[in-house]
């Protein structure tokens, strides 16, 4: 007798949870690869490399000079820089970016200081706040006395 053994694909459990707008994004960037790689590919007369995000772009790096200088060079450019933007807004859509500093300058503090850069125009100001302290906070405009402060403070820690 033949066991007739069917596999069944598994729900994960986190399918419910999966990011529609992230998918977006990668999906338009494999397609903007693979049409960059074709395009090498077809005028180098190559073989076009698998059609993934990392051998599309070791495949794009290694013509990158060749890239450069074709006549399509700015388009490759601004079609990068708007999947880059998309992208950034999908892993940060608040727009808030988020810049290790060091150890925060407070004595007894345990902290990190990190800054919070925001878009323009956003109601709240671009700032550096302490991961233990709420009280410890610097707006831009005091940044270049925090910076004297933690050399200082570094110097005696």
């Amino acid at each position: 007798m033949v066991k007739v053994v069917r596999k069944v694909a598994r729900k994960s459990a986190a399918t419910g949870t999966m990011n529609t707008a992230a998918a977006e994004v990668r999906a338009s960037i494999r397609t903007v690869l693979a049409s960059w790689s074709g395009l090498v590919a077809e005028e180098r007369h190559l073989r076009p490399p698998a059609r993934d995000v990392p051998a599309l772009a070791r495949f794009l790096g290694r013509h990158v000079d060749w890239l450069t200088r074709h006549p399509a060079a700015g388009d490759l450019a601004d079609e990068i820089r708007e999947l880059s933007r998309r992208a950034s807004n999908v892993v940060d859509p608040n727009g808030v970016r988020r810049v290790h500093i060091g150890d925060c300058p407070d004595i007894d503090c345990e902290g990190n200081l990190v800054a919070l850069i925001r878009t323009h125009g956003d109601r709240l100001p671009t700032e550096i706040v302490c991961t233990a302290s709420d009280a410890h906070t610097w707006p831009a405009t005091w940044w270049t006395r925090l910076a004297r402060r933690m050399r200082t403070q570094g110097e005696v820690r």
